[in-house]
């Protein structure tokens, strides 16, 4: 089961949970970026927290990054702390193993070992939020967490609380929609001091519910909840709702939240087919930088192509990332599956449309707007690291996952290669456009070099990619990113990526340019096509227009596949070399 966690801005630490039962639905957690401040944990290069934010089952000790000051220090008090469930009784230690003591002034975090609902610990004098998280066995068999709390504890000399979770309250949320029900998300509290923000935050997936501890009016208590809703709460459904509810100074003595569907943002969520029977996720991620815990989760929706839909509580404070993932026809849950996202805001209720798997499937070099994002390419003194998404669709330009060091692209093989341009190498890796290279600290000129071959039961697009990225770079005292260009389609595709046969066909081409400097312009632009996998090619007449080249060509009548290849040089002298076999589908 997800768990609750918590901490402070400082510390990180978790809360138990307990595995639930078989039936309760399982919905897909999407990797949650960390809050807007500069003591959070990292993100790790694909895209998930470099230590797990969830509770292990089985793990009952209190978490390293929470203790207690050494006992005998000068002026330190002692508090001790009672905890009861929702029915008054002491919990057993496994289901309430730790209390948290947050100092009000500094957000400096305490943590109080409990054993069957009593404990103490030494801290230094002064006044504390107090917390516990405290799971209840529910007359009908289902644990319920409940997350008791004392707003403001002086503590001087020795001092007793109680965290009775009898005075709590279930968080729920709801539609409109008779059939909406809740499959998952997160409760946050958090509470603003003149130190460090601190908080503490559960997960939706206690089958007996979510509690919490109502308050009267308390100046930077604040509570946050983001619910995902599907049919019947199920893991797999057609449409998902993302809501986001919020209660400031305080937290109400009824925390039950209801949304009207007209008063939403409805999204429609186009996924294209890849050339293959497949099936589709939808989901998002939320980034909201005044809150330490990322929103987000997808649902699998069923068979691609087809048209979804995902709801959105209006507002521009939270910067949202819809998500689409292609997965095997049965659905198979599998360590990939083509990935795509892109970053959109949603001011106001009303009618968006996103979409998804518009081919051609190739490399990107810009990143998302998250502060916390890595560049694809990027320097740090001596070392040069490149995380390139390899398989980034037409419209998602911040792009989708990449290879990492413990395995390539789902039904993949890839090689990348650096070397100087001389051709000297100076080494290479067993990922697509995946490597990290130390470098001499003088101006050189570079050749990155990535091939892959991939082999998807739910693609037969881009099948062999080949990109030789020519760039300079010398030595930095901070990572900054690397000047890499990629050349970008926008084609008129239907929904299985496919454009007719025996016809002519004009697209749109532009080049991206990854880096933090002004772009360069660039300087040229080559593009060839080819109907017969690559084994010939023939030129594709461009016209320019600004930074963007139209491209015209005419297909043959036999159908199958278009492969293409595009040169681009900036005035810098950094170039792209690109080739996509089988880029795009013929309707023949």
């Amino acid at each position: 089961m997800l768990a609750a966690l918590f901490g402070s801005l400082l510390t990180t630490v978790t809360a138990p949970a307990t595995a639930a039962p078989a039936t309760t639905p399982t919905i897909q957690p999407v990797p949650t970026a960390p809050a807007g401040k500069s003591a959070q944990r990292p993100l790790s290069r694909n895209g998930n927290q470099s230590e797990p934010r969830h509770w292990h089952p089985g793990r009952s000790t209190l978490p390293q990054s929470a203790t207690a000051p050494p006992v005998g220090d000068t002026g330190s008090a002692t508090l001790v702390v009672s905890v009861r469930d929702r029915f008054g009784a002491r919990p057993k230690t496994e289901h309430a193993s730790y209390a948290l003591a947050f100092d009000l002034a500094t957000g400096a975090l305490t943590g109080v070992p409990l054993t069957n609902g009593q404990g103490s610990a030494r801290l230094t004098p002064g006044t504390y939020l107090v917390q516990a998280f405290v799971e209840t066995p529910e007359a009908n068999g289902q644990l319920s967490l409940s997350m008791p709390m004392q707003a403001q504890v002086p503590v001087v000399g020795s001092t007793q609380t109680t965290l009775d979770a009898r005075g709590t309250a279930r968080v729920t949320a709801s539609t409109d929609r008779a059939d909406a029900q809740l499959a998952g998300g997160t409760v946050q509290v958090t509470q603003r001091t003149p130190g460090e923000l601190i908080w503490y935050a559960a997960d939706f997936d206690y089958p007996g519910g979510i509690y919490v501890q109502p308050t009267n009016q308390v100046p930077g208590l604040d509570l946050n909840v983001y619910t995902a809703l599907t049919r019947n709460g199920a893991s797999t459904s057609p449409y998902i709702y993302h809501l986001t509810f919020e209660s400031t100074n305080g937290i109400p003595p009824q925390p039950a939240f209801t949304a009207q569907t007209t008063a939403l943002a409805a999204v429609t969520m186009q996924v294209n087919g890849q050339g293959q029977t497949a099936c589709g996720r939808i989901g998002a991620q939320g980034y909201d930088p005044d809150l330490p815990i990322g929103l987000g989760t997808s649902v699998t929706a069923g068979p691609v192509p087809a048209t979804y839909e995902a709801y959105f509580t209006p507002g521009t404070n939270v910067l949202w990332s819809p998500t689409a993932r292609i997965l095997p026809a049965d659905c198979t849950e599998t360590a990939g599956g083509d990935y795509f996202i892109t970053e959109r805001t949603f001011p106001t209720a009303g009618p968006y449309a996103v979409t998804f798997g518009r081919a051609p499937l190739g490399p990107t070099v810009t990143r998302s707007s998250n502060p916390y994002a890595f560049w694809p390419a990027e320097r740090d003194g001596d070392v040069l690291r490149f995380g390139i998404p390899a398989y980034a669709d037409a419209g998602a330009r911040n792009g989708g996952p990449t290879a990492n060091f413990a395995a390539d692209y789902p039904a993949t093989t890839g090689t990348t290669t650096l070397s100087l341009a001389d051709g000297t190498i100076l080494g290479s890796t067993n990922r697509t456009a995946f490597g990290e290279f130390p470098v001499p600290s003088e101006e050189l000129q570079y050749v990155l070099t990535t091939e892959a071959i991939r082999d998807a039961p739910w693609s037969s697009l881009s099948t062999r990619q080949r990109a030789v990225w020519t760039f300079t770079s010398a030595h930095l005292d901070q990572a900054a990113s690397l000047p890499l260009l990629a050349v970008r389609y926008d084609l008129g595709l239907d929904n299985l990526n496919r454009a007719p046969a025996e016809a002519p066909f004009t697209f749109d081409v532009s080049v991206e340019q990854s880096g933090s400097e002004p772009a360069q312009q660039i300087e040229s632009l080559t593009l060839s096509a080819s109907f017969d996998d690559g084994a010939t090619w023939q030129p594709v007449s461009l016209a320019r227009t600004g930074d963007r080249w139209t491209a015209s060509l005419t297909h043959p009548a036999t159908g199958g596949y278009v492969s293409l290849r595009a040169t681009a040089t900036d005035l810098a002298g950094n170039a792209v070399d690109q080739t996509m076999i089988r880029a795009y589908g013929l309707a023949g």
